[in-house]
């Protein structure tokens, strides 16, 4: 099939899917409807308590949620559930010490639940099986709603001969089928699933408990002019009755009962960075790392799966990280300071006087922020004809060689009154050799990744590259789980590097 006519294809089924509209299948499932109830009550009781003492219960009790919604297949098929009503046992047996009567009354009902829940395998995942073989093999496709869903759910159907695959690898694959049916509500998929579908007919297969079953929208959709809208069906199987009185339908936003990480604001009062400090946002990533990401930074190196090999390495504004996204990460030093020792080594025998023209003009700039502070260094910076003056504490990074502009680097060393030749050449010409060398690096990560397997990547969230360059031997691709919304000032050394961290448990 030609990108033409492929293009035709989901146009006329975008189509038919406005005419007909989507089915949601809304499965009975008592047990898992008990968890929902336990969960939200607990979720009440600890939305006002700001200590964390209720994190790990509620991280697992969230996480249980999730599974049971999005992985449905027999318990022989992956361990997911299990492990995760595990931990909930385990986490409220923990936390019902520190607590009163009443909350522990809601933890015994909790671990009582998730017990209760793994007992027998999911019903949703008969429902689903029981579809798709009405629809045959060769007709349809399980459509999974994360990496470890997918897993999960190919170990069970694969060998029957059944696709599974994520919405990303649907598009990729440019698989075009009769029927699509979407394990898990509407909303933990993409809006192209029913917008731009590769599938004639969409079904959602899922718990009746889960709440929210609006179909997901292009962000675009609510300001354009006639925008795709597509209507859902519900379709009740089985026993819809909750079987315990849960708390109202408004007590709680579905967002709260996702996992999510539990960011703790910083004690420290907010304030300027200092010498060789930054302002940063903590990244918790995939695979158990975080990462401080510095606001001033210019860009960073992510992968996208969904493009052909060739074209999957890309750079993206700092600006425009954000949850779901794979960055690729040095595992060790950070790579602008690679790429930074790499340009260098390019510079041949004229690296002794870029380093110690580097030093010059940026020391003076770095005593002229501690002298004045970087509010009145902005206000002259301004007058003096600098228009990036709000760079002005990034200029003073060792790994960055100059500004952008050229005319912003003159004024600046005009301003600071370092003579403007030859250190404008000098910086420039290793921001030349810094290019140089990334561009060599970015060709081996391109061609590294090309060859990498995305499915394992979308799978498990994290993937290792091992590449030729020195220095950039142990690259690791790791998914965006979650960024903190509080700014804090760190060590410039410790911004954008790797390190071990388990916050995230509860997040993959």
């Amino acid at each position: 099939m030609s990108r033409l006519d492929a293009v035709a294809s989901r146009y006329a089924r975008s189509a038919d899917l406005v005419r007909n509209g989507v089915e949601l299948d809304l499965v009975g499932d008592p047990p898992g409807a008990r968890v929902n109830a336990a969960v939200v009550r607990l979720l009440l009781l600890a939305r006002d308590d700001a200590s964390g003492l209720w994190d790990g219960a509620l991280g697992a009790a969230k996480a249980l949620r999730w599974r049971l919604l999005t992985q449905p297949q027999p318990f022989e098929f992956g361990s997911a559930v299990r492990t995760a009503a595990a931990d909930v046992v385990a986490e409220a047996g923990r936390l019902r010490a520190a607590v009163g009567p009443p909350a522990q009354h809601a933890l015994d009902e909790l671990a009582a639940a998730a017990e209760a829940v793994v007992a027998a395998d999911p019903i949703a995942g008969g429902v689903l099986l029981e579809s798709i073989q009405e629809a045959t093999a060769g007709a349809c496709v399980v459509i999974a709603a994360s990496g470890a869903a997918m897993a999960g759910l190919e170990s069970w159907l694969g060998p029957v001969g059944f696709r599974v695959r994520s919405a990303s690898q649907l598009i990729r694959e440019q698989l075009f089928v009769e029927s699509a049916y979407a394990a898990g509500p509407p909303r933990f998929f993409p809006a192209s699933l029913v917008t731009a579908p590769m599938t004639e007919t969409v079904n959602f297969v899922f718990p009746a408990w889960f709440g929210d079953r609006s179909l997901p929208r292009s962000v675009l959709a609510a300001r354009a002019e006639g925008a795709v809208a597509v209507t859902g069906t519900d379709f009740p199987i089985g026993d819809v009755t909750d079987p315990v009185a849960a708390p109202t339908e408004d007590a709680v936003d579905e967002t709260e009962l996702l996992p999510q990480a539990s960011w703790i604001p910083p004690d420290a009062a907010p304030r300027e960075p200092g010498a060789d400090e930054v302002a940063a946002r903590r990244l918790l990533l995939s695979g158990g790392y975080s990462m401080w990401l510095d606001d001033d930074g210019e860009w960073i190196r992510a992968v996208d799966p969904s493009q052909p090999g060739g074209g999957r390495v890309i750079n993206i504004d700092v600006e425009a990280v954000r949850p779901g996204i794979y960055l690729l990460l040095r595992d060790g030093q950070t790579e602008r300071r690679a790429l930074y020792d790499a340009a260098l080594q390019l510079m041949g025998p004229q690296a002794g006087a870029v380093v110690a023209s580097q030093s010059d003009w940026k020391g003076a700039l770095q005593a002229k922020l501690d002298q004045l502070g970087r509010a009145a260094v902005v206000q002259e910076l301004a007058a003096a004809g600098v228009r990036t003056f709000d760079r002005v504490a990034a200029w003073t990074e060792p790994m960055l060689a100059r500004p952008r502009s050229n005319q912003d680097f003159e004024r600046l060393l005009q301003w600071l009154g370092v003579n403007v030749h030859p250190a404008y050449e000098l910086a420039t010409a290793l921001r030349r050799k810094r290019a140089q060398a990334s561009t060599k690096i970015g060709d081996q990560l391109e061609e590294a990744v090309a060859a990498a397997d995305m499915s394992l990547l979308e799978r498990d969230g994290h993937l290792r590259l091992e590449l030729k360059a020195e220095g950039f031997r142990g690259v690791i691709a790791t998914r965006v789980l979650s960024i903190s919304p509080h700014v804090e000032i760190i060590s410039r050394h410790d911004a954008r590097v790797l390190r071990p961290d388990r916050s995230a448990k509860w997040l993959e």
